[in-house]
């Protein structure tokens, strides 16, 4: 997940002298101070897997062969049997959502009239928030799936790498609106999910908030040809006037038509202006992306901006064989708009284009078309999602249709029944099983330190329990006392 997705603020901690200003972990209680383009759409329409499998049919999976040299095969996503609950029919949807009714508060403000107070104590009020979740944030990578098509049908490795690189690249774009800086998504509750299923495109997505302390999430998507999958553990670093944004836990993506697997972390990103000033996130440094397979791999380098210049745009990609040999075809452009494939330095052919804003999207937080359909409930969705996905969360919903005190009186009421489900469970010794996600055998994980869950499947996974309406085992979060 880009770290877009990690825009919550957590507990705020005193970094130490030689540290940051404060460090933001993902382990806090409370939200505490702490139409998709028409073109795209038809490129991906032939894309959509006819399942053959019996509706009743088990969703398991079948093992992609393990390249040869590729010692951390366990982690990455498995090949499903079928794309259930696809192929569907096209559904139509909006483009756009309301306007916030009120303004953000001034964080500087904020700060003030909690002072000497732990922060990690008090919540910041639902004003501060977008009408999304952290999960749905986490949805936006898929915007772009488009390229994993491409790559999965190219018959040139390196033209692969590419497209997985402009893949990765792209879900930096979401941030392109200045002002999808100045609120935040709600932080799920702990066993909150979200799923998304694209009949457009030919994908489904499933996500949850697999740990609280510290905030962890879980994902996996699945097209015809590839599936990708992360566990993202958002942190953030306070540096006085900007916000360190950094997301641990890579992203693993399978080709199933080649075997290969690619990983990358996201990159690191700034939020620029937090006290005052014109906010905005750009991210900052390198990227890699890496075939694990062959060894290749490409290196993105974010041109930095100057100190009166703002925000920086350009992005510049190189190629390297897996003896660190440069190679002549690349990438070049900006993370905001398009990227163009390259060879020896001279641009050749376009490979992606950011896809539409909504209307005024300054005036809507900011958003592309495609998140804005994000909370929608259509037909596919309507009377099909479990009692924990983020479009039936009230708080959110209430704050998308403008009535804030309800939003703001639904979500510590939210809030409370968390934390004394929590204690119930302190008290009685359990500690909190994920419902979709199961967690990876750090032996499996080796030296990367990463906390890795894969989305189980069978009897007990998510896409086999929607198909039979029989959401067993789910904790009813949006419940209160």
């Amino acid at each position: 997940m880009e770290s877009d997705v990690s825009q919550e603020f957590f507990d705020a901690v005193d970094g130490g002298s030689s540290s940051p200003l404060l460090k933001i972990k993902g382990d806090s209680d409370d939200e505490g101070a702490n139409d998709f383009s028409d073109a795209t759409a038809r490129q991906a329409e032939d894309k959509v897997v006819v399942d053959d499998a019996p509706s009743d049919s088990e969703d398991e999976v079948s093992e992609t062969p393990t390249p040869q040299g590729d010692r951390y095969a366990p982690l990455f996503p498995a090949k499903p049997k079928s794309l259930t609950p696809l192929p569907l029919s096209k559904v139509p949807r909006r483009s756009n959502i309301p306007a916030p009714t009120v303004m953000p508060p001034s964080l500087i403000g904020f700060l003030r009239k909690n002072v000497g107070k732990d922060l990690s104590q008090i919540s910041m009020p639902v004003s501060s928030n977008e009408p999304f979740s952290l999960l749905q944030r986490a949805a936006e990578v898929m915007e772009y799936s488009v390229l994993l098509d491409h790559a999965a049908s190219a018959s040139d490795a390196v033209e692969r790498l590419l497209y997985v690189t402009a893949y990765a690249l792209s879900s930096l774009s979401c941030n392109r609106v200045k002002e999808r800086s100045i609120r935040k998504p709600f932080n799920p509750m702990l066993g909150e999910t979200y799923e998304l299923v694209r009949e457009d495109l030919g994908y489904r997505f499933i996500a949850e908030k697999v740990s609280h302390r510290p905030v962890q999430l879980a994902y996996q998507a699945d097209g015809k040809d590839w599936s990708v999958a992360q566990s993202p553990m958002p942190t953030q670093k306070f540096w006085g006037k900007s916000a360190e944004i950094v997301t641990e836990g890579k992203m693993r993506l399978t080709l199933h038509t080649t075997g290969e697997h690619f990983s990358w972390s996201n990159a690191t990103s700034f939020l620029r202006n937090i006290i005052a000033g014109e906010k905005y996130s750009e991210p900052v440094g390198e990227m890699s992306v890496v075939n694990e397979t062959t060894g290749q791999k490409t290196v993105s380098a974010f041109k930095a901006g100057g100190m009166f210049s703002g925000r920086s745009e350009e992005v510049v990609t190189k190629t390297l064989d897996s003896s660190g040999r440069e190679l002549p075809l690349g990438l070049t452009g900006t993370w905001t708009t398009s990227l163009q494939m390259t060879k020896n330095g001279s641009a050749t052919a376009p490979v992606w284009n950011a896809g539409p804003l909504v209307p005024n999207a300054p005036k809507h937080y900011g958003l592309t078309v495609f998140a804005a359909t994000l909370n929608e409930i259509t037909p596919i969705e309507d009377h099909k999602l479990p009692p924990t996905d983020s479009r039936l969360r009230p708080d959110q919903r209430a704050l998308e249709d403008g009535d804030v005190d309800q939003a703001e009186e639904v979500k510590v009421k939210l809030e409370e029944s968390q934390r004394a489900r929590r204690r119930e469970m302190e008290s009685a010794g359990q500690t909190w099983n994920p419902r979709w996600f199961t967690r990876v055998d750090d032996d499996l994980v080796g030296n990367e330190g990463e906390v890795v869950w894969r989305l189980k499947s069978g009897k007990e996974g998510y896409w086999e329990e929607r198909s039979k309406g029989n959401w067993t085992g789910v904790v009813p979060v949006f419940e209160t006392t």
